[in-house]
């Protein structure tokens, strides 16, 4: 991991990855890069975060699915139980 100063000269860690894309994949990165204003190390970096939160979200559901089904609940048992939980939490708030 390399330090590198940003221009408010506080030092930040990063890893320095390189990739390789195929040409097109390449163009649509730049094309949204000037589009969005944005570096495509930004870009990238979002897209791994997404990627990131969708897979720990998909291990959740699926290890919640399993449960459920362990507990012989059905799907509608389980919104009702979230739609629940969820009105609980707006009233103590």
């Amino acid at each position: 991991m390399k330090q590198i100063l940003s221009g408010d000269s506080m030092p930040r860690k990063f890893s320095i990855l390189s990739i390789s894309l195929p040409p097109k994949l390449s163009t649509d990165l730049d094309e949204v890069a000037r589009q969005e204003r944005r570096s495509r190390s930004e870009l990238v970096r979002e897209a791994v975060r997404q990627h990131i939160l969708l897979s720990r979200w998909k291990a959740l559901r699926q290890k919640a699915s399993l449960k459920a089904i362990q507990r012989g609940l059905k799907e509608e048992d389980v919104e009702r139980m979230i739609d629940e939980e969820r009105s609980a939490r707006r009233r103590r708030h």
